[in-house]
């Protein structure tokens, strides 16, 4: 078994999968971020950009920018999601490609167990935010009967690890969050 804990963009079909709609509502995510149109929100790691498109549905008038480190992802973002609201590039690992204080809101799917180190990554998100926008991490819960799905336990994060790392990263209003399926959810403010 690998040790890396990197998805593997020849998998990025089951991103599609339509039960990942169950398992990760997007009207859950649009509530807890509080988005409405007018707005500019950051989805990190989107890969295919299958569940950003269904978050962005649900707000119509908001600007959505999906980012992946993966070329093929973001080649997949850009056909799929068509001229509209939904910006799909390329990032850099730990490098957000925008000014500061523009991002009314962030979330990040399934991602925060590749991180390794999370600081930086966390630093970045913090000045893209806006004061008191909110960040949203939802990942795999580490769990030996929630393994059916997604990573080896091994590769996973617990909740305690991520509230820890948004509170060392200066976030406040750390939260742990209900209301997703093989999955933990985190809110915080900037």
């Amino acid at each position: 078994m690998s040790t890396e804990k990197k998805f593997d963009p020849a998998k990025r079909k089951k991103l599609n999968n339509p039960i990942r709609l169950e398992w990760l509502p997007p009207e859950r995510i649009k509530a807890l971020l509080e988005m409405q149109g007018g707005k500019t929100y950051l989805d990190i790691g989107a890969g295919t950009g299958y569940l950003s498109r269904e978050v962005a549905a649900k707000v119509p008038g908001a600007v959505v920018h999906t980012l992946d480190i993966e070329p093929l992802m973001v080649e997949e973002m850009k056909q799929s999601t068509g001229k509209g609201s939904i910006f799909p590039q390329r990032m850099e690992r730990d490098i957000l490609p925008f000014d500061d204080a523009i991002m009314d809101g962030v979330w990040s799917i399934t991602v925060f167990h590749e991180l390794g180190k999370a600081r930086p990554l966390l630093r970045e998100v913090r000045r893209v935010l806006r004061p008191g926008g909110r960040l949203l991490i939802v990942d795999w819960e580490k769990k030996e009967e929630a393994c059916g799905q997604g990573p080896p336990l091994d590769h996973r994060v617990s909740v305690e690890e991520v509230v820890e790392a948004l509170r060392e990263a200066c976030f406040s209003d750390v939260q742990v969050m209900a209301g997703f399926t093989h999955h933990f959810a985190v809110l915080a403010r900037n």
